[in-house]
């Protein structure tokens, strides 16, 4: 039973380091138009598949 505590304490934490991180980045403008995702996105499985977003 603490072993499984311990290993979901653990997970639990770098889930909120990694939500941290990724708010930080928001804050610095580190982002991507939901637009040019959604046209990857859609360009995916066809004859000429779009660069990833950056």
């Amino acid at each position: 039973m603490k072993q499984a505590l311990s290993a979901w304490i653990a997970q639990e934490e770098e889930r909120d380091r990694l939500t941290q991180e990724a708010l930080a980045d928001v804050d610095a403008g580190h982002v991507i138009d939901h637009q040019a995702v959604q046209a990857w996105a859609d360009s995916l499985g066809t004859d000429k598949p779009l660069p990833v977003p950056r």
